[in-house]
């Protein structure tokens, strides 16, 4: 009997490290992503501010949502790529809900491209295509919207460009906000609904992809690996930034 209550001991111990070992990488990858974004707040960046305080014209808009569609509907398809590489069914099941269930619930006409297409409708853009020409293949700024993952990424470094993109948003869209009550007049809350939901969603859908990330973390190793996705995706985004305030308004005259 002893011999056994020693094991049970052992066996407790071993889970009592383990569960620790996971508890502080979670820590660990919730600093990284912290202290990255907090070194380059995209949400003070020009283009945002300017968007902020109103100063596109609204064809301007226009443009920039024609260009922003195609790329959220590939994050989609990336979140699928990179969920169909994970084998624990449940950080599978956590993926895909983060992706599709916008509302809390899966229902297509509430996901997240279908709440894009209906502000795109709703400020009356001239083209609402998924698959548009947006410039993501040809212009390397807007490289940001391609969503590339090649197969062998390691899972860790993709999921710190996802929880990167989850963490800036909600700072960045507020600002979108402000603006587009300036630019569009009236403009109701149904109309801006996409932006919103990822404000108020997106810091539970940060710390899902955090715990997420945390199944595949077994050394500093991955920590840096993503480290690196989250530096990564921050640099696109600001790059894309710098071009759309650059020639956002030279499109829209275009």
């Amino acid at each position: 009997m002893s011999n056994i209550n020693n094991k049970l001991l052992a066996n407790s111990a071993i889970m009592t490290t383990l569960i620790s070992l996971d508890t502080n990488f979670q820590s660990q990858l919730s600093q990284v992503l912290l202290e990255v974004t907090n070194r380059q707040d995209l949400s003070q960046h020009p283009f945002v501010q300017r968007f902020a305080r109103g100063e596109f014209s609204q064809n301007a808009i226009r443009q920039f949502a024609i260009k922003m569609l195609p790329g959220s509907n590939r994050f989609n398809m990336a979140f699928l790529k990179v969920a169909s590489k994970m084998d624990s069914y449940l950080a599978r099941t956590i993926m895909l809900e983060n992706a599709f269930t916008e509302h809390g619930e899966l229902n297509p006409d509430k996901a997240h491209v279908a709440l894009f297409m209906r502000f795109m409708k709703g400020i009356g853009c001239p083209k609402i295509d998924i698959n548009a020409d947006d410039g993501a293949f040809r212009i390397p700024a807007l490289r940001f919207k391609k969503f590339e993952f090649c197969d062998d990424e390691p899972i860790v470094r993709s999921l710190g460009r996802f929880a990167a993109i989850e963490q800036v948003l909600p700072g960045v869209f507020i600002n979108y906000i402000e603006g587009l009550r300036k630019i569009f007049k009236g403009i109701d809350d149904h109309t801006i609904e996409y932006f919103h939901i990822h404000c108020y969603l997106d810091p539970e859908h940060t710390n899902e992809l955090i715990q997420v990330a945390q199944m595949y973390v077994k050394s500093e190793k991955d920590v840096e690996l993503f480290s690196d996705g989250v530096q990564d995706m921050i640099q696109s985004i600001a790059d894309m930034f710098v071009w759309l305030d650059e020639n956002l308004e030279k499109e829209a005259v275009a």
